[in-house]
């Protein structure tokens, strides 16, 4: 239990530097490499990125399969086919990128024509060669992450990742202030991907005492794998989907400039999302025991407020507080030139907050054995986006875009409130009520008391832009305690919550 603790702790730790490190890195990178550069690299990647679908998910596969069998107190020898047989499968997976990267790179002349000048495109193959070898390196890293964590060594990779974040942030900062090309990025991520693949080989190899090879290969551990690998397979075509269908396109039909200035709201979307799965993932562990003890799904509904009161909190404070002083800090962070960034983001975290609000019922998704439902819905969402982002991308450019994914993330929470009130039988709206009782409208209250703070103060320039952001930003914090915690008797048992509930995320 402390292992899993200090795994949790050291996770939450990396959450943290990662937002910082990727805040300086974005705006650190548009001003050296400026926006031409910059936007190409962010266009690629994000290109290049749809390779990793063909990863399925093998180090989630290797870590399942592990578990299972010392689970079962499997021997050595079992063990050791199991890793053979997963590492078998990432070797395949590897040759079948790779095929995969030669014909992308051979149609990169004809997707971005329309928008890349020739020089552009010789940049984007360069950029995508190294990103696609960044890539193999980091899927076979992936694969071996599993193993520690089936052998409840929840902190290696957790200081893994911490390690190589702080890493890549410190050489890219410095490199790249001397060589202001984005094959820089590149080259520095093999590098560290590289270092990330030894470290967790020598450490299976000598600290687990794993032996693996092509010739433990075991058919019987393939078939049992198979199915958890082609859901996985499902789940990150989905993701990467979402995550770089938007720029993808606005790459291919507008210019890279314009793939640079979306990429800000993009990260700062993900950083939401990212503190937005915490609150409710902290009961997942309690919703899956009960349900799978025979309580009713809609008996659990204290525990389904309290999730959801925790997320108005934490993702509400997070977007209401951002409508308030959002546009000084991007203009601190990023210059003035990406002041449309701060309307993007908005549009982009208004379903999603919504969506966190109720996002705890997908526990009892899983509790019930329903959990393909909402990747089925998730799948809907993504073909409507592409749809929709293609019609509205040239009459309103990046804006239309960021409307598209907004929309369909709408129509996938009214039908996902469908399906739990008509299905399952919860009473959804019993689960948004308190939080727009109550805590909504203080954090409306408190944004409008924030923003017209904000707005007193001209943003000329950086001394100014940071005097907007921390008058109307303490102005927010200010006006919204002073609310919740005098009107809302339960204030402090919401956010108390925070620090008891520390069980394992569900994925």
């Amino acid at each position: 239990m402390k292992s899993r603790n200090k795994g949790i702790a050291l996770s939450y730790i990396h959450l943290i530097v990662n937002m910082i490190c990727g805040l300086f890195l974005s705006s650190y990178l548009i001003r050296c490499l400026g926006e031409t550069e910059y936007g190409i690299y962010q266009t690629v990647a994000s290109f290049a990125n749809y390779l990793v679908l063909l990863e399925f998910g093998t180090g989630t596969v290797m870590a399942q399969s592990l578990s299972a069998c010392r689970g079962t107190k499997s021997t050595k020898e079992k063990l050791n086919k199991t890793v053979s047989t997963v590492w078998t499968i990432t070797n395949v997976l590897v040759v079948i990128i790779l095929i995969a990267s030669v014909v992308m790179f051979f149609f990169i002349d004809r997707a971005y024509s329309k928008s890349f000048t020739a020089e552009n495109i010789k940049t984007a193959k360069e950029i995508f060669v190294l990103v696609t070898i960044n890539l193999v390196v980091s899927f076979y890293a992936q694969s071996l992450s599993g193993i520690p964590l089936s052998f409840e060594k929840y902190h290696f990779s957790p200081i893994i990742k911490i390690c190589s974040t702080a890493s890549r942030t410190v050489l890219i900062g410095a490199i790249v202030f001397k060589y202001r090309y984005a094959l820089v990025i590149a080259v520095i991520d093999i590098f560290i991907s590289l270092c990330t693949l030894l470290v967790s080989y020598g450490y299976v190899k000598k600290h687990l005492g794993l032996e693996f090879s092509i010739k433990n290969y075991d058919s019987k551990v393939f078939k049992t794998v198979l199915p958890l690998s082609v859901a996985l397979f499902l789940q990150s075509l989905i993701n990467q989907a979402n995550n770089n269908v938007d720029k993808m396109f606005i790459g291919m039909f507008i210019s890279p400039e314009a793939v640079t200035l979306y990429s800000v709201p993009m990260y700062i979307f993900s950083v939401f999302c990212s503190v937005g799965t915490v609150p409710y993932s902290m009961y997942s562990t309690q919703i899956v025991k009960a349900i799978s003890g025979g309580t009713s799904p809609d008996g659990l509904m204290d525990k389904y407020i309290s999730a959801s009161k925790l997320s108005a909190v934490v993702c509400g404070s997070i977007f209401c507080g951002f409508i308030a002083v959002g546009k000084p800090f991007i203009k601190i962070i990023y210059g003035d030139q990406f002041e449309d960034a701060w309307l993007i983001a908005i549009i982009l975290m208004l379903p999603s907050f919504l969506i966190f609000l109720m996002g705890v019922l997908t526990n009892v998704l899983d509790a019930l054995g329903k959990r393909m439902i909402y990747t089925f819905v998730l799948t809907g969402n993504t073909l409507s986006n592409i749809v929709l982002t293609l019609l509205l991308l040239k009459p309103f450019g990046y804006i239309g875009a960021a409307v598209a994914t907004s929309v369909c993330s709408f129509v996938q929470l009214f039908f996902m409130m469908w399906f739990y009130t008509k299905k399952i039988k919860i009473k959804v709206w019993r689960v948004f009520l308190p939080c727009f009782k109550k805590i909504i409208p203080f954090e409306a209250v408190a944004t409008l008391a924030g923003y017209f703070v904000s707005s007193l103060i001209p943003c000329n320039n950086i001394r100014s832009s940071l005097l907007s952001f921390v008058l109307g930003g303490s102005t927010y914090v200010a006006v919204f305690a002073l609310l919740y915690f005098t009107f809302d008797k339960e204030a402090k048992k919401t956010i108390g919550s925070v620090l008891k509930r520390q069980t394992k995320p569900s994925y």
